[in-house]
């Protein structure tokens, strides 16, 4: 019979309920209640395509940076990370789980967000949906990078926020980066978005594994 701490098994599982209920629990509170404050403070009824957009792509992403940036935040406390490193699975299979579920669940959490804007009369389209998706997986990917390098989660929230501000000075000058292109009827840049957000992750666990080893 195989055992929890054996090489040969690896409860994933298992590994991502307790990791939800330890490190994550409180990053899926923060974004439901952020989805429950938009309607609030922006229209989400009666939306055209183009209407709808607006607070799906400059309110409801930003449950990406709430859920993906703390993405390698109990790894700082010195204890946990010890204790983490003293078991056999390596950590980078930890955080790769980590953010599987976070993207999962900021998934559900905005196709919810999208399926009550079409009860309250929204044109909401897959496009849209998808393109929300994949923008907050690219702001949460820009906390989740910074996170890493600077091994700091309070830096990892500045840089997606800083961005996300530039949007509104810059505009659409920032091309294919630029956040709230559905509001214009593009939705081209949310494929750069999430090509960029899987390289940023990606690179955010890698980079985290490579400064262990030399730690």
């Amino acid at each position: 019979m195989h055992t929890l701490n054996s090489k040969s098994h690896f409860p994933i599982l298992e590994t991502a309920k307790i990791n939800f209920r330890h490190n994550s629990l409180l990053s899926f509170v923060v974004s439901v209640i952020l989805l429950l404050f938009i309607p609030v403070i922006a229209g989400t009824a009666n939306l055209d395509k183009y209407e709808s957009a607006i607070p799906l792509e400059m309110f409801v992403s930003l449950i990406g940076i709430v859920m993906l940036t703390p993405i390698f935040q109990p790894e700082q406390n010195t204890d946990i990370d010890d204790l983490v490193s003293s078991k056999y699975v390596c950590t980078a299979k930890i955080h790769l789980i980590r953010t599987i579920y976070s993207i999962i669940i900021l998934s559900i959490l905005i196709c919810i967000f999208a399926w009550y804007m079409n009860i309250c009369n929204c044109s909401i389209t897959l496009s849209l949906v998808m393109g929300t998706i994949y923008e907050a997986i690219f702001l949460g990917s820009l906390g989740m990078i910074t996170s890493s390098i600077c091994s700091s989660t309070i830096i990892g929230y500045m840089i997606p926020i800083v961005f996300y501000a530039l949007n509104y000075g810059m505009g659409s000058k920032l091309k294919n980066y630029y956040l709230f292109s559905m509001t214009i009827g593009q939705f081209k840049p949310k494929i750069y978005m999430l090509i960029t957000g899987i390289l940023f992750i990606a690179g955010a666990i890698i980079l985290k594994e490579i400064k262990k080893k030399f730690q």
